[in-house]
């Protein structure tokens, strides 16, 4: 009896096993009708074992009830399968309910970068070198009683101490023909090159005018409005720019009595999607995108901390995408009241392009120039360098950077790796490499 259920089990499996390769997961009903067929495949494995033992009606009836668990148990499968209720990796991890009304996707984003600067005359090292976590993040997203009803989550770990962080923090509603409201801590729709990812730029890291004016995150409430396609705008009243992680009433800090943006964006041809990023590969559409932005903001009024500052900023950015090639800039400019003060404007312009080489290797180059409204020397750096995207979620980047005039306190940033000039200095040069992995 042994062997019998044995040859049982292996006949079964086997016409599954063949069924499954040969037509990929097979039906109920088809399963069913094989049933004959692995009678039919046991009788003779039977006759083989025992050639005169003829297959009694006990045995039959073990065979039908072990093809009938088999089937029972593709059918549970199959019925799993056709529910909705999934699970997988689709431009992240997911998993979703069976009706689709709640979803949740996961996505993680790491650079390591390697930097090497050299200044004359630096008040400590002239050279300076060494690795970095540059950016390690966890994104959450999704929806929750409908897909109408979105959320963001977004926690960055420092590269200084590794403490969490938290950037994304919304809640958004879809108010259908065209119309959103987000709530929560995110970036303020202003400058264009903070507003793609971190992981979609085309050099190592953003330009400096752009750690100058970024609006980084904010605490606040969105108005968004999608018209006919080609028209995207953006309305804002929030806490100000880089008010990420605050109170509403703090008495150690200067509050923002009130902050509005607002930014306008055409796409004069292709599509939204092929402008996420600042490059352009091989086969991709031409495309054009120009975008305007406002942000005008007030401190409160009579707070000990410091004089009462009102800052109104505009910028005004084109982007040009081509197959395997692009070209992207921007202007800048803000202009500062403080009592007791006088009036100051600062300005700045990027302008950066590049080709792909192949179908994975692209070179690019950029030019930024700052103005501070002080005595000292405007900001002009020049960055060539060349990316590897061996797929979407795999990038290796290397880019150098060199000063034409002296980086003063108004332009330097740590995290970008430019360090303070001295009085007069000037060539300042900065190396990067930098490998991305995204899941």
């Amino acid at each position: 009896m042994h062997t019998y259920r044995v040859l049982t089990a292996a006949a079964v499996g086997g016409i599954l096993a063949s069924s499954a390769l040969g037509a990929g997961d097979p039906t109920v009903e088809a399963l069913q009708q094989r049933v004959t067929d692995m009678e039919r495949t046991i009788r003779t494995l039977e006759r083989q074992v025992a050639p005169d033992a003829p297959l009694s009606e006990a045995r039959a009836a073990e065979v039908r009830a072990l093809v009938a668990d088999l089937v029972s148990d593709a059918d549970q499968r199959a019925t799993f399968q056709g529910s909705g209720s999934t699970s997988g990796f689709d431009g992240g991890f997911f998993i979703a309910s069976p009706d689709g009304n709640f979803k949740l996707k996961m996505n993680g984003q790491i650079q390591i970068r390697y930097v090497w600067t050299s200044q004359d005359d630096s008040p400590t090292d002239d050279h300076r070198a060494g690795f970095e976590n540059r950016r390690t993040k966890l994104k959450f997203k999704g929806h929750v009683v409908d897909p109408t009803w979105e959320y963001g989550i977004t926690m960055a770990f420092s590269n200084s101490d590794g403490a969490a962080g938290l950037e994304d923090a919304f809640i958004m509603k879809d108010l259908e023909n065209g119309w959103t409201i987000k709530v929560g801590q995110f970036k303020l729709p202003f400058l264009r090159e903070e507003l793609v990812s971190s992981s979609a730029q085309q050099a190592v890291e953003r330009s400096l005018v752009n750690e100058r004016f970024n609006q980084d995150f904010a605490q606040g409430i969105e108005l968004g409005w999608e018209a006919n396609d080609q028209w995207h705008f953006a309305f804002d009243f929030s806490d100000g720019f880089g008010s990420r992680n605050t109170r509403a009433a703090s008495a150690n800090t200067t509050d923002t009595e009130y902050a509005f943006t607002a930014r306008a964006e055409y796409l004069a041809s292709g599509s939204w999607k092929q402008f996420k990023d600042l490059s352009a590969a091989r086969g991709q559409e031409t495309g054009v995108l120009l975008g305007a932005a406002a942000h005008y903001q007030k401190d409160d009024f009579g707070n000990s901390a410091g004089p009462e500052v009102e800052r109104f900023t505009w910028t005004v950015d084109a982007s040009a995408e081509f197959d395997g090639w692009n070209l992207f800039g921007y202007v800048v400019g803000n202009h500062l009241s403080a009592d007791g003060a006088a009036d100051s404007d600062q300005f700045g312009v990027v302008v950066q392009g590049g080709v792909y080489l192949s179908e994975a290797l692209e070179v690019f180059a950029r030019y930024e120039w700052g103005d501070d409204d002080s005595s000292a020397d405007d900001l002009s750096v020049i960055t060539v360098g060349l990316n590897q995207h061996y797929n979407t979620y795999l990038k290796a980047s290397v880019d150098f950077g060199y000063a034409l005039n002296e980086v003063t306190g108004s332009w330097d940033s740590d995290s970008a790796g430019w360090r303070t000039d001295g009085a007069g200095q000037d060539g300042q040069f900065v190396a990067r490499a930098q490998i991305q992995l995204l899941f």
